[in-house]
Parts: C-alpha cells; sequence; structure tokens
C-alpha cells in the first residue's frame, strides 16, 4: 500500500531527528569528577586503640561468662566489624541474648550481631565509630568497580562495614523500595543514585520519569529535561507533581511497555538489550517504529502520599510495570517515609526484590520494608540496610550535597540537547462516566480479529483479548473502545463482561466491510 502524503512527512520528521540525536550524542561529554567535592575519609582509630577495643570485647563476653576469641578487626566508615570465634560449647543463641548488655557494659548506642558471617566460620559484632567518617560521592565514581563496571545502570550506593565499595545494577535488582524516617538520608540516598547513572550514562541511553507530589526534592532536575527526562507531550513541566497527572504517567508508561514488547516481538529478541544490539547492527528494518530504546527509570519521592489519595489507580498500574517492566528496560525507584503495610502493600513488595531501609522507627516499620527487624537499630544519617533477594548488607550511603548536584547539571545543561524531553505515549486513561471520544480511521490492525472474536463468544470481554490474542492490557482497553465507539459492544458494565450488539458473524463481516 503507497504511503500517504503524512506517513512520508512522518517518515522524514523520524530521520532528521535521528540524525539530530546522533549529532548530539556525539558532541555529548560526560561530568568530570572535578564537580564533586573531594572529601578526606581518614580514620582516626589507630592500631593501640583497636587493640584496645578488641580486648574490651573479649572481656565483656568474658564477664557474662561467655568466652570468645577476637580473630580480627575491620574499621569501616560508620562501624567496626569484630570477627570472633566462640569457644567450645558456647551457643550463637547465648552470644544473641547478651547483646543489650554488652551494648551497656561497652557504653556503646547499639551493637549488632551478625551470627554467623555468611561464607565464614566466625560472628560479626559490629560497635559504632565514635567519629563517624563521610563516605564521599567522589570516591565512589572514581574507584575502579564503577569507572570499569560494565553494568548497564550502576548505582554507587556507599561503603560496607569492611569499608569496601558497593556498586549495584539496577537491571539485577530489577526494582528498588526505599523507606526511612525524615532526615535518616533517604533524599541523599536517592540523589546518589541519579547522580551514578549521571555520570556513566549519556544522554540516548537513559531517560528519567521523575514524580515528586512534595515538589521539594527532585525539582532540582528540570534543568535537563531536554538530555534526561522523559514526560507526556501535552504536559508543560517534566517534573510530575500532581497525582492526577502522575496516574496518567503511570497508564503512560504502560502503554510504553506494551508497545516495546510489539517491537521485541517483531525482532525477535527476548530483552532491551538483544534488541537494541540487533538495531546497532541494522539486524532489524529501521523503519517508522523501530528505534533504540533507552532505559526508562521512573522515580517516586514520597509514595505514601501518592498511594493514599489515589490509591489502586496507582497501585495497579505500577504492579503491572514492575511484573513485566523489566526485560523492556523499565525499572523503576520508589521512596516513602512511611513503610507501612497500607504503603507498601503485598503486590508492590513481591515484585521490588531491591529495597533500602535507612533508620525507622519501629520493628513493624523495618518488616514491612526488609520484612526482618534492624532497621529501627541503625545509627541515622546515612546508616542502612540494603536487601537484595533477601540477602542483607550494612552500607554507609554516599553523600552528595545540593551544590555538587547543581554543578552536575549545569555543566549538563550547557551542551547542546534534544528539541524536546523524551515522549511517551498520551495515556488513554478515561473516566467510564465519561463518553469516548475514538477516531475509528484509525483503528488498530487487530480491530477486525477482536470484533470476530467478541462476536463468536458473544462476550465483551478485554480479558478474553488479552489472553487469546497475546495482547496487552492497554492495547486490550483501546481495541474495546474502538468496538464500543463502532457499536458493536456496549459500554463497560463494571466487572461484568460488555454486551455484544450483533449476533451473527454474517451481519459483522457486512459491517466491517462498510468501514473499509
Amino acid at each position: 500500500m503507497p504511503l500517504s502524503l503524512n506517513e512520508i512527512h512522518d517518515r522524514a520528521l523520524s530521520k532528521e531527528s535521528k540524525l539530530e540525536s546522533e549529532k548530539i550524542l556525539q558532541e555529548y561529554v560526560l561530568p568530570p569528577t572535578t564537580l564533586l567535592d573531594e572529601v578526606q575519609t581518614i580514620s582516626d582509630i589507630k592500631a593501640e586503640d583497636l587493640e584496645q577495643n578488641k580486648n574490651q570485647v573479649v572481656s565483656a563476653f568474658k564477664s557474662f561468662g561467655t568466652n570468645i576469641n577476637c580473630v580480627s578487626a575491620t574499621v569501616g566508615p560508620t562501624d567496626t566489624l569484630f570477627e570472633v570465634v566462640p569457644a567450645a560449647g558456647i551457643r550463637i543463641a547465648k552470644i544473641l541474648s547478651l547483646k543489650d548488655d554488652i551494648a551497656l557494659t561497652l557504653n556503646a548506642q547499639s551493637i549488632n550481631i551478625i551470627a554467623p558471617i555468611p561464607g565464614k566460620g566466625t560472628i560479626g559484632i559490629s560497635i559504632p565509630n565514635k567519629t563517624r567518617q563521610v563516605v564521599s560521592m567522589k570516591s565512589l565514581i572514581e574507584s575502579e568497580i564503577f569507572t570499569k563496571s560494565k553494568m548497564s545502570l550502576p548505582i554507587a550506593l556507599g561503603k560496607k562495614m569492611d569499608n569496601t565499595d558497593y556498586i549495584v545494577d539496577l537491571t539485577t535488582l530489577p526494582h528498588l523500595l526505599v523507606a526511612g524516617a525524615t532526615g535518616q538520608g533517604k533524599s541523599v540516598g536517592l540523589n546518589a543514585i541519579l547522580v551514578s547513572l549521571l555520570f556513566k550514562k549519556r544522554p540516548s541511553e537513559v531517560k528519567f520519569i521523575l514524580i515528586d507530589t512534595k515538589q521539594v526534592e527532585l525539582i532540582i532536575y528540570r534543568t535537563i529535561e531536554k538530555h534526561f527526562l522523559a514526560k507526556l507531550p501535552h504536559e508543560i513541566e517534566a517534573i510530575i507533581t500532581d497525582t492526577s497527572k502522575a496516574i496518567n504517567t503511570l497508564n503512560s508508561l504502560c502503554i510504553e511497555m506494551d508497545n516495546r514488547y510489539e517491537l521485541l516481538k517483531d525482532a525477535g529478541v527476548r530483552n532491551i538489550k538483544d534488541y537494541n544490539d540487533k538495531f546497532d547492527h541494522h539486524k532489524i528494518i529501521q523503519e517508522l517504529d523501530h528505534k533504540f530504546l533507552p532505559f526508562l527509570v521512573l522515580v517516586i519521592d514520597e509514595f505514601a502520599d501518592l498511594i493514599t489519595t489515589a490509591g489502586k489507580e496507582v497501585e495497579l498500574p505500577l504492579t503491572r510495570l514492575a511484573q513485566i517492566g523489566r526485560a523492556v528496560g523499565i525499572h523503576m525507584i520508589v521512596a516513602t517515609q512511611h513503610p507501612s503495610s497500607e504503603v507498601i502493600t503485598s503486590n508492590i513488595k513481591a515484585n521490588f526484590l531491591g529495597r533500602i531501609a535507612f533508620k525507622v522507627t519501629s520493628k513493624v516499620n523495618s518488616r514491612a520494608i526488609l520484612d526482618i527487624s534492624g532497621a529501627e537499630q541503625l545509627i541515622g544519617n546515612g546508616d542502612m540496610l540494603v536487601s537484595i533477594n533477601n540477602e542483607q548488607h550494612r552500607v554507609q550511603c554516599a553523600f552528595i550535597d545540593r551544590p555538587e548536584i547543581e554543578r552536575i547539571l549545569e555543566f549538563i545543561a550547557k551542551q547542546p540537547g534534544y528539541s524536546n524531553p523524551f515522549a511517551l505515549p498520551e495515556s488513554d486513561g478515561h473516566n467510564l462516566s465519561e463518553s469516548i471520544n475514538v477516531d475509528l480511521r484509525n483503528r488498530d490492525k487487530l480491530f477486525d480479529d477482536c470484533a470476530r472474536l467478541v462476536v463468536q463468544l458473544q462476550s465483551g470481554s478485554t480479558a478474553n483479548l488479552q489472553r487469546r490474542l497475546n495482547l496487552g492490557y492497554n492495547r486490550a482497553g483501546r481495541i474495546m473502545d474502538q468496538l464500543e465507539a463502532a457499536g458493536i459492544v456496549g459500554p463497560a458494565n463494571g466487572s461484568k463482561a460488555r454486551e455484544v450488539y450483533f449476533k451473527l458473524e454474517s451481519e459483522l463481516e457486512q459491517f466491517l466491510n462498510s468501514l473499509r
């Protein structure tokens, strides 16, 4: 079929846009680490003091009738980790029961006992340092593990108790849940994650969708909207601060996810990495629909405010994105100050295998985010527990100050950017009580097949379209709206299937022929 003038024009614009993108990519320069502050992280604990502390730990346990031998001590940024071996016949349960007594004896704010340390035949006893070290963002960005990383989306979180750098790949999580009480470092942690990606990825490789209903934390990133941000075409601001707009954005991401799965299916690949490799090597016919797919990272700050005001309207699309968004490059970072079971529901927790807990106020809150207690005993100010696939690590979060972020964003903003932010598809979300305005001239290519199916089954069910024709939720919903606008099915009837107005297939075929 020959192309219309509009299609020819659209393809010309697409090629022009693609050439413009390639030009920008060639000129784009990653931010240098000189934009970050230099922070001295030298420990003030001397060797003789460390030996004295080891002896003090052994004496404290001995005073309660428990003999241990201290094997080694490692000074971390927040705690000093003592590895001990209990004497023969000493049960781990007895050591654990002495936790609070030992903390009192050592005059420590709290101690943490790891019994046993995974992969070792020792028990770990961590005691807070009198003077805590600041983990600088610069030291992590310049570390060998980060600079030479082959991770798809590397994020520098901080340093572990043994003073090793802690870098993880967001794509392997594949989503991250962040919680903590007010003032414990949650916002700094979000900034550390975003800055990590800005130091490693180019504008063509990753796009951020930022939702900040508090309107204070993520607004700073609007200066790079033409480089790294994505938004709905009709929106003025790239940072989403309104609940209704957040719902539309989540629904739009679901449509983008379905569209990407269509592209992967057409290309015969299983994930975004294989698709982009195939596209780069010209193994995919580069028509209008096929394009390089950047990673999409959704960041929601203060999820509790969103879920309490919108409820299921937010939870349903978020859960769907969490379940199947990974393969097409959609990853989420959701943060909240209130990690209760009402906010972090079982559906959300089941799909967020990466979790970060800063200091919380109670054991209940700790279990809500991590499924275990412990976050209530953290020291605060960036001290956090990171759980990935039920494996926990104690980490001191990297610190990055507001002026450092502003310098990085200014450096990026001064470089040539795209003419517009990355455009998400228009959301088809609408109120069911409102009339549906559908242009039947732009029917889905599976419109006829879906019409025949609902007439055969005499059931206007979106679920049937999804199951029988292997369609995504949003695409099946759009086709059902088109069937309603065409007069083939009736309006939505709650959870029941729609009424089908055509009883005979022959009548339907005549009607379909009249639409052509």
